[in-house]
């Protein structure tokens, strides 16, 4: 199995002391205490903690100010590893629309690294101080909703490699959906399978050029998959959160997450794909910190 070490360096203005915390990718967690069943799954009492999709049952909204801002950027520690060309893309009958695509739609998306040596497609998130949940106010969760998250197919790979969405929980779900886009001159069978225990019942669509559909999609703790049939490489994850503090980093490995809580002792936590499926189960990416009214600094690294 493969080995990644992920390394939390965390800078704010004001500074902050620096944390360092190392992570293997697809090992049961030791940190957070939580039993993980072999699906790497919470189990027990963590299980029924989660079934909501955060425990709200068991937890106490957090009252704070929402007015800082993180922008923030991951970086690849080192030198980072070269992706190879899909070869399959020369062979396919579809080969000239394929090969017209960006550069990084024609290698592997595992690590697609820009600008300054930063990540693209790394999920960033915050978790409330434990024993409490985020208190989402009814403007936070429109204008959440209202950003429609976007897949697109515009040759033949999809487009972000990574997606992020808020579902809201089990019991409130936010009513928004997954906008899948085919802006190729070819169809694509667009797949996306998820949990059916969770109510992601799966997805399989031939989508014409030109044409758009929305799915509607539960939370879920582990990623959902994206997939082509038409064009087997192709793949895609999709993350859910019952929370609106997240981001997904741009090509050169910028993210910002906005209404902030103040003052709060909050957990920053990362997800990239190298990591497996076991996203909820990470190690922390860095030490538990407050935010400050206004933009705060957050660099992280990893590899």
């Amino acid at each position: 199995m493969k080995r990644y070490q992920l390394l939390g360096s965390l800078l704010l203005i004001p500074a902050l002391a620096l944390a360092t915390v190392t992570l293997t990718g697809c090992t049961k967690p030791t940190e957070t205490g939580k039993e993980k069943d072999k699906d790497g799954q919470a189990s027990g009492k963590e299980k029924e903690k989660d079934k909501d999709g955060g425990g709200k049952d068991n937890t106490v909204a957090l009252e704070a100010k929402t007015d800082g801002v993180i922008k923030g950027k991951v970086v690849y520690d080192g030198t980072p590893p070269k992706m190879p060309f899909i070869d399959a893309m020369k062979e396919h009958a579809d080969k000239n629309v394929c090969l017209e695509g960006a550069d990084t739609e024609k290698h592997k998306q595992e690590w697609i690294v820009g600008g300054g040596n930063g990540v693209a497609n790394v999920v960033v998130w915050l978790e409330a101080p434990e024993g409490k949940h985020f208190n989402v106010t009814k403007d936070l969760r429109d204008e959440r909703v209202k950003a429609q998250p976007t897949i697109d197919q515009p040759h033949c790979a999809f487009v972000p490699h990574v997606v992020a969405m808020y579902t809201g929980s089990k019991k409130e779900p936010s009513g928004q959906k997954l906008l899948v886009k085919n802006s190729s001159e070819v169809s694509h069978n667009t797949k996306i399978e998820g949990s059916k225990l969770d109510g992601n019942a799966g997805y399989n669509a031939n989508i014409a050029p030109g044409k758009t559909e929305e799915v509607d999609v539960k939370y879920q703790a582990k990623p959902l998959q994206i997939a082509c049939d038409k064009h087997t490489w192709m793949n895609a994850s999709l993350v859910t959160f019952d929370q609106p503090y997240f981001a997904v980093t741009d090509k050169d490995g910028g993210f910002e997450i906005h209404n902030v809580p103040v003052g709060a002792k909050l957990t920053v936590r990362m997800w990239h794909e190298s990591f497996g499926d076991n996203v909820r189960g990470t190690a922390k990416a860095g030490a538990t910190q407050e935010f400050k009214a206004g933009d705060n600094s957050l660099e992280m690294k990893i590899k």
